[in-house]
């Protein structure tokens, strides 16, 4: 007998791998940035991951230009795309994921009237990263369910409506 697996049970695996793999990149990155703090020659951290002295150094240029930081204390993630691949990755439970995205201090956005009053194109910029946007996001590629957008929406509304 064989066993099949269903189109969306083998998406919702995708999800997890490349959700996995995208972590590992940032973890790698904050593993590496916290060894330089420690005051480990980049030479010596690339001696013990056998890799050249140069990989080190272009991974951490990599981290920095991608605002790569720590993570907040009380939370899985740097970001509330980063909680939410944590959760697709299995990291955190979904109650645990829904928790955290509904209590994460959400930047507000900046209101699309001034911006176009204030610049000549009518091109805007990407949003902040922080944003509850990146809730969005999550969910439209799949990390999180329409049932957790709505109750992280619903636990949020005070964090976002607020001055």
């Amino acid at each position: 007998m064989t066993v099949t697996s269903s189109p969306d049970h083998v998406l919702d695996r995708a999800r997890s791998a490349l959700a996995r793999a995208d972590l590992g990149r940032l973890d790698y990155f904050r593993a590496l940035q916290a060894a330089v703090r420690d005051g480990l020659p980049q030479r010596d951290i690339a001696r013990a991951l056998n890799v050249t002295q140069s990989a080190i150094s272009q991974a951490l240029k990599k981290a920095a230009s991608k605002g790569v930081g720590a993570i907040p204390a009380g939370f899985s993630g740097a970001s509330p795309y980063e909680i939410a691949e944590r959760y697709a990755a299995g990291d955190i439970d979904r109650n645990e994921m829904i928790r955290q995205l509904s209590v994460w201090p959400y930047v507000k956005r900046q209101d699309p009237t001034e911006q176009l009053a204030t610049e000549w194109k009518a091109i805007l910029p990407p949003d902040p990263p922080g944003t509850f946007e990146e809730v969005g996001e999550a969910f439209d590629k799949g990390l999180i369910d329409a049932e957790a957008y709505d109750r992280i929406l619903d636990a949020s509304d005070d964090v976002l409506d607020a001055p």
